[in-house]
């Protein structure tokens, strides 16, 4: 039986969260180790505050902004006003916000918490298993 076409199918339920007073020298060596491209920032409370891309640093490296000596955190770079999905959400609907977008995923939630995080690539997958156009 083919999966429904919805977020809380195709989500990662495992993903990497930063700490807002994380240096950004610290964070790309875990974007390096875990090989992703940015990350949910969430408080000490479990809350959702921001996210973290790799563009984000590579901005700031190009702005001068960073060197490894730098004391530059995550809450000085991340971006606070995040968009996010319903893990209830269609694959196609998702599949249209990054198409329109220059996200490269979106924290996932249900009942205001992050429970995953959902992806292009997760996207892809999605379309492989669906063997037919999204609807």
């Amino acid at each position: 039986m083919q999966k429904s076409l919805h977020v809380k199918n195709y989500l990662n339920p495992k993903f990497v969260t930063l700490k807002p007073d994380q240096y950004i020298k610290d964070v790309i060596f875990v974007f390096n180790k875990q090989n992703i491209f940015g990350a949910p920032v969430m408080d000490n409370l479990g809350n959702l505050v921001g996210v973290l891309s790799g563009s984000d640093c590579i901005q700031a490296a190009i702005e001068g902004n960073f060197d490894q000596n730098s004391h530059l955190t995550v809450s000085d770079l991340m971006t606070r006003d995040v968009k996010t999905v319903d893990s209830n959400y269609s694959i196609l609907f998702i599949a249209k916000e990054f198409m329109n977008s220059p996200y490269r995923f979106f924290p996932v939630m249900d009942d205001n918490r992050v429970i995953g995080i959902i992806n292009r690539s997760d996207i892809l997958r999605a379309i492989s298993d669906a063997g037919s156009p999204l609807k």
